[in-house]
């Protein structure tokens, strides 16, 4: 089985078969994450207070994604050191540095779980958030500081089995957590009355369940790139270059949450049903983005395998597969999903001007999701190929540069409304994929600088 995840990522001669293979359990865990939420939004939007709960989530989630951007920046290292390394043949480099990674992943966790507990109230009282909607979003995001650690954990593991192609694993234990995570809101929401509170403590629940599997596995001397726990140290070279190419993943993640926390006090100036609709209509459209983002975590296993074995025309081929295939899963999801968004709105909703809402930024959402499709393929071909300062600046321009000014424009300078914040969406997810085609240009697909100081530093050891 080991031996065929190889030879799909480096030797299959049909990558459309190849891609699909290592993708479809990726969908699958992904498909179930987005599930979960519209779950999640379900519960809470039968609530009696359901637009403060769910607009109080909405501005929470910027803020447990800037805190996140520290697993997805070592991820991100993770699969591109890792599967280069493994691609050249590396292996004993490779579990090195998939040791120091999970070093990392536990140390962050527990210090973030920290630092997010204590500057929620602050952080949310600078949204503008008051009333339900304040108390709401502190107490969900308190409650969801508690995952950060095994969350941490998940993500190296993740990154470990991704990087030699094992996308089945991470996907058993996803779907796992989101399984428990669906019953126990039901339970908490509903069953308990619990609330927001209670959607939080189910997620936490999910996450704590699957991270002493995620460690056993990473350690099992059955797998064929285990680690040993005496050999588990922070080697300051190997965290340096990790660092290096983990640094703008994680800076990018960072810097486009905080411009989302941003976007979020520019929502929530609208009224609080603006705010839910909006994290309704981002429920429903994940439903198509989870494919495609599964589709860019596995480009980057992809290119980074292959040009760790020094077969670059592959890694470019790659890349236009998962273009293709990307572009045709949101269009044909976004022309399935568009006549039934007032059903689907009603089913989250039990608020008149919520569904209103809704149901328009559905249109403009759906609308974006091909261009979203392409956006999410250069961010994947630029992580696999280790040019992850490409990512960072395509994902904050496309923020900071173009969305956030033009939301600017058209609330004070147009009679839009709360629209105005949809055509910016749509304009801005055009605009910047003229950068991302510009930088693509610039990827060479050689190994990463990272990889080549390793390959330097073991000729020097002979």
């Amino acid at each position: 089985m080991k031996q065929d995840r190889r030879a799909l990522l480096l030797y299959e001669p049909n990558l459309y078969k190849a891609f699909l293979t290592l993708a479809l359990p990726v969908f699958g865990a992904n498909f179930m994450k987005a599930f979960n939420e519209l779950v999640d939004t379900f519960f809470i939007g039968q609530t009696a207070n359901s637009v403060a709960a769910q607009a109080g989530v909405s501005i929470s989630w910027p803020l447990i994604n800037i805190f996140a951007a520290f697993q997805v920046g070592f991820g991100v290292a993770g699969v591109a050191v890792v599967s280069q390394l493994l691609g050249a043949g590396r292996r004993e480099e490779a579990r090195e540095n998939a040791g120091v990674l999970l070093a990392v992943a536990v140390l962050f966790g527990v210090v973030l779980n920290a630092l997010l507990y204590l500057v929620v109230p602050w952080v949310m009282a600078f949204t503008g958030a008051t009333g339900d909607v304040f108390t709401c979003s502190v107490s969900y995001l308190r409650v969801r500081s508690f995952e950060l650690i095994f969350t941490f954990i998940f993500a190296a593991f993740q990154a470990v089995r991704q990087a030699q192609g094992d996308t089945v694993t991470p996907v058993v234990l996803s779907v796992s957590a989101v399984l428990l995570n669906i019953v126990l809101t039901g339970a908490f929401v509903q069953g308990l009355g619990m609330g927001v509170f209670g959607a939080g403590l189910a997620t936490v629940l999910g996450n704590v369940a699957v991270a002493p599997v995620c460690l056993f596995l990473l350690f099992s001397k059955r797998q064929a790139l285990h680690l040993e726990w005496g050999r588990i140290t922070l080697s300051w070279p190997i965290l340096f270059r990790l660092t290096r190419i983990a640094a703008p993943a994680a800076f990018s993640q960072a810097l486009s949450s905080l411009g989302f926390l941003v976007l979020q006090t520019v929502i929530l100036s609208y009224g609080e049903a603006v705010t839910a609709a909006f994290s309704i209509g981002n429920k429903i459209s994940n439903i198509l983005l989870m494919p495609v983002l599964a589709l860019g975590s596995v480009l980057a296993a992809y290119v980074g395998q292959n040009i760790g074995a020094g077969n670059g025309a592959r890694a470019r081929q790659a890349y236009r597969v998962s273009r293709n295939i990307g572009f045709v899963i949101a269009v044909v999801g976004s022309l399935i999903l568009l006549p039934f968004r007032v059903e689907l709105v009603g089913l989250l909703s039990n608020d008149g001007a919520t569904r209103i809402a809704a149901v328009e930024y559905m249109f403009w959402v759906l609308l974006t999701q091909p261009l979203m499709s392409l956006f999410q393929n250069y961010l994947g071909v630029f992580n696999g190929s280790g040019k992850t300062i490409y990512a960072f600046w395509m994902s904050t321009a496309r923020l900071w540069l173009v969305r956030l000014p033009l939301i600017m424009f058209f609330k004070h300078f147009t009679a839009v409304g709360s629209t105005g914040v949809w055509y910016a969406m749509v304009l801005s997810n055009f605009i910047i994929l003229f950068l991302g085609a510009f930088l693509y240009r610039r990827v060479d697909f050689t190994p990463c600088r990272a990889v080549m100081e390793e390959e330097q530093g073991a000729f020097e050891n002979l």
